[in-house]
């Protein structure tokens, strides 16, 4: 998971995420905290990019710690929290190895994040790190994609094209490996000219029996699984599944 894949991305990532409510995002994350009856005045947001996650949750009032790998995409994240005033902490960590200062009431991780680790043993030392950085009876919440929308990805190629850049992505599916993998190629326009650059990104797909068993090893009580954005059992059809797992009172 080498964070120079995000080095070209962090300045574009957030033209491509424009069209996604990220307050929605929050909203949701609300409810699924007043489903369970939990305070959370303090979070620690997992693979948050560039704040769109954390943002939101500082905004409201929460006491956010954003943890990244990517040094490029938390030098964004960093600007846009002082253009709105706000003071989140940022920290560019490896989710692998996870370290807080303090015991977090809540973890979240969204948007793929936890896909990006392909390896399950290093996916369930992420889970076991989440955990050890709970308070007792905190919670974990976080989706990932469902095996359905990677599998459904592979041998497309897809254009993106405005004045400013040029996107090209081409993908394609490891259905022995359960991996995704997408070839970013950009035409970033720098004054006159336009640069390009060429990342490789790799997501894995996981099964929802592996994930519980992970969440199970590491020492979580699951509360819930959710068909994204809802309080329904995944279908056949999810993309996106919501997991809920709380750490023991012990």
């Amino acid at each position: 998971m080498p964070h120079e894949q995000y080095a070209k991305l962090a300045d574009i990532y957030d033209c491509l995420m424009a069209g996604i409510d990220y307050e929605e995002w929050a909203d949701y994350l609300e409810q699924l905290l007043e489903r369970y009856s939990a305070s959370a005045d303090r979070i620690a947001d997992l693979a948050c990019g560039t704040g769109n996650t954390t943002l939101p949750l500082a905004a409201r009032g929460y006491e956010v710690y954003g943890i990244d790998i990517a040094p490029a995409m938390l030098a964004k994240a960093r600007q846009k929290a002082g253009e709105q005033g706000l003071a989140p902490v940022f920290l560019e960590q490896d989710m692998r190895g996870l370290e807080l200062p303090v015991p977090m009431d809540l973890v979240t991780s969204y948007h793929d994040g936890l896909n990006y680790i392909i390896s399950p043993d290093d996916l369930c030392l992420v889970f076991k790190k989440a955990y050890n950085s709970l308070r007792p009876g905190g919670l974990f919440i976080f989706d990932m994609n469902a095996v359905e929308k990677l599998s459904g990805a592979g041998g497309v190629t897809t254009f993106a094209d405005d004045e400013d850049m040029s996107l090209i992505w081409e993908t394609s599916y490891d259905r022995e490996a359960d991996i995704w993998e997408i070839r970013l190629t950009g035409f970033v326009k720098q004054g006159g000219l336009y640069e390009k650059f060429v990342e490789t990104h790799r997501e894995k797909a996981y099964k929802s029996e592996e994930i519980l068993s992970f969440l199970k090893e590491a020492g979580f009580i699951v509360r819930d699984v959710f068909h994204g954005f809802s309080f329904d059992l995944p279908r056949h059809d999810t993309r996106r599944i919501f997991y809920v797992a709380q750490k023991t009172d012990r």
